[in-house]
Order: structure tokens, then sequence, then C-alpha cells
């Protein structure tokens, strides 16, 4: 017989569950004021206060809708709201967790008690520019698209007169240098990486060959299947169509499409990658998520993990300021043409390949000529004479 519906605005069971040291996941099924039931999970160091995050917060979810809004509801209430109705399953993963990080530890620390009648420009603008001095310009810029969310939420039901986030200053972003890697030191950094044993013994070199001979993203490698993989015709290819995300309460997972719709495609490999692979296929175990670059349990591998390895080893063969995205930069710079290198990376136009992944070197005019005449007398009467006959030939 199928269970019962549950009463809309109530919970069912609270299971708790240990999936790490210190940390613990409360999860119950509760069913919203739309009548739908969903998962609701909170992380906490303990069971009991994994359990009792869960309960604050299903609480709060039960006595506050969007019908509640008014100029009296406070930013943190909103902002649940918020979170719950237009984030949660709509966004991707990475996305509703970065929303949910800076909401949580960086939105409700500095304006969580301020009520929609006590926001203004002048505060939300002094509260930006703090935020951009402490934790950088990047975290700023995700605060304030957290905050337009929750603002905008509460001027659609007349919470809030209209939205002063338009009005606040423009965050300045801190623009870096793009540094890559030239191909003599990618020739030596391959040399050095496939020489150092322990690297080897952590499976290192070959995901991040995978990386420069295709200038995937780190979790779109770690995501790699071996179903995505042709190595049958002369020119193998790699269909990158997913990317590897952490999920609270469930771990390490697979989400069945990349960082947006343009990432989606379908890359030629080179022949040192698709030699490597192939090798790949015959020594390697298979794993329950038919995975290339599974972790060594066979599980989903975490880019965290393959970062910090990564760091071990740079400082061990002298490249201590290389990243992992400096694999696909380098693949950008090599590719030479904006457009080529765009449709490699998987960005929607090559605006973003030229900003921040092409080093831009402006090239200037040829004036060598004109400015050795600072130096060169005789060359500059030259060319007043030269002018002089050229006007001559003009007026005749």
């Amino acid at each position: 017989m199928p269970r019962p519906p549950l009463v809309i605005g109530t919970w069912g069971r609270i299971n708790r569950r240990q999936v790490a040291p210190k940390q613990w996941v409360a999860s119950a099924r509760y069913r919203d004021h739309d009548g739908v039931t969903r998962k609701v999970e909170r992380t906490a160091a303990t069971g009991q206060k994994a359990e009792d995050a869960l309960k604050d917060y299903l609480t709060k979810r039960l006595t506050l809708t969007e019908e509640d809004l008014t100029q009296e509801s406070t930013v943190r209430a909103v902002g649940e709201v918020w979170l719950r109705d237009e984030i949660e399953g709509v966004k991707a993963l990475n996305t509703e967790r970065r929303y949910r990080e800076v909401f949580e530890g960086v939105v409700t620390q500095g304006l969580g008690g301020v009520r929609m009648r006590e926001i203004s420009v002048a505060r939300l603008d002094r509260f930006l520019k703090l935020t951009a001095s402490t934790r950088g310009s990047a975290t700023a810029i995700v605060t304030k698209t957290v905050l337009s969310g929750i603002i905008g939420l509460a001027a659609r039901h007349g919470a809030i007169d209209r939205n002063p986030l338009r009005d606040v200053a423009t965050i300045k972003k801190t623009r870096k240098e793009v540094r890559v890697l030239p191909i003599e030191q990618l020739w030596d950094l391959r040399s050095k990486m496939y020489a150092n044993e322990l690297a080897v013994l952590r499976d290192v070199p070959e995901p991040v060959d995978f990386m420069l001979g295709s200038g995937a993203r780190i979790g779109e490698t770690l995501a790699l299947r071996w179903a995505d993989l042709d190595l049958e015709h002369d020119v193998a290819t790699a269909q990158i169509r997913a990317t590897v995300v952490w999920v609270n309460g469930r771990g390490m997972i697979i989400q069945e499409h990349p960082k947006t719709s343009s990432s989606r495609r379908r890359l030629k490999l080179p022949p040192f990658v698709t030699e490597m692979l192939e090798r790949r296929r015959l020594r390697e175990s298979t794993n329950d998520f038919d995975l290339v670059f599974a972790s060594a349990v066979g599980s989903v591998r975490a880019p965290a993990n393959l970062r910090r390895q990564w760091r071990d080893l740079r400082e061990e063969i002298g490249y201590d300021w290389v990243v992992p995205h400096t694999f696909r930069k380098s693949v950008a710079t090599l590719a030479e043409d904006p457009e080529l290198a765009s449709q490699q990376l998987g960005h929607s136009g090559t605006a973003t390949t030229k900003l921040h992944y092409i080093p831009q070197v402006h090239e200037g005019p040829d004036l060598t000529e004109i400015l050795q005449g600072i130096a060169d007398p005789a060359l500059t009467r030259r060319k007043q004479s030269e002018t002089t006959s050229k006007d001559d030939r003009r007026r005749a």
C-alpha cells in the first residue's frame, strides 16, 4: 500500500548519516506549499547539530512563503525563500552550492538582520565594498548577484519599493595577467612529471596529459567516461558532456551536463593523448561509473584531491606557479586563433577567451624608420626630400 502523502507544510522522519570525519548530514522529506515533496538536508559537525539545523530551517520554511514577505522581513528570511523557490533544483549544483555558501557565509553575516525597509543604496554600497576589500572582488561579485536575487524577489512581492542595488558602485575586478606555459616548458613539465614515481603512483600525469591535449576543465576531465571516447578512427575524439560536483549528503557525483550549454562539445584528440588512453584502457580495471580517471577505489575522483596531488608535484619539478587551469590557458594560447580557442574550450564566444585565457600583446605600428630620424639627421632629411618631391609631382 503506497505511503500516504505528507500534509502540506510538514516533514517526515529525520535521518542522520555521517559522510566524512566531523561531517554529518540530517535529511527529511518536506511537503512544500506548492504540494511538491522535496528532500531537504543540512550539514554540521555532529549528527545532533545537523538535525537541529534542519529543524530550524524547516520551521522557517513552514512559517514563511512569498506571500508573507513584507517590509519587516529580514534579508535572512527573504534569502531563504529565494534560495528555496528560485535556486534549489533550478540552477546547476555548483551554482546552487556557491550561492548557499555566499548567502550563509557573507550575506547573513553582514546583513542578515536588516529589514527590507532598512535597505538603502548607501548600506549596500558600504557592505559590498567591505566584502571586496576583505574577501576579494570575485566573492563580492557573487555576493551582489545573491543580493540582487533576494531584493528582486522582495520588490516583486511589495516588500520593498525598488531595488537599490541598481545604484551601487560597480565592483572593480582585480585583473590578473594571463600566464601560460610556452611549448618548451610544456616539454620539460611533461618529462619531469612522468619521471616522478610518486606522481605516477598517484595517477597525476595522465589526467594532466588529457587536459593539455584537450583544453578540458578539471571537472570535465574527471567526469570523462570510456563511452565518451572514440579511439577507433584515425583521429580519436572525446565527448565532453558532464562534470563532477560535490553535493552535501551525497559526496562527489557526476553532473550530466558541463558548466554551460556551449561547454558540451566533441574534441579531436592529438596522438599523444590517444596513445595514453589506449594504454590506460588495457591497464586499468573497470569501475562502476565507467570513468576513465576514477579514484584509487573506483569512485568519482574529486578535483580537490587531484589539485592537492598536483601541488605536491609542482614544487618538486619547478613549476610552483602552475595550477590545472594553466593547462587550459596554455591550450588557448597554442591555438593562436581566438575563434578556434573558444570552440576548443567550450566558450560561447571569443570575449572570455581573449580576456582571461590568451595573453594580450597589443602590437604597435611600425614607426621605426620615423623614430630612427631622432638619431639619424640624414635619414630625416632624405624623408623630407622624398615628401617634397611627391608634393611637387602632385602639383605638376
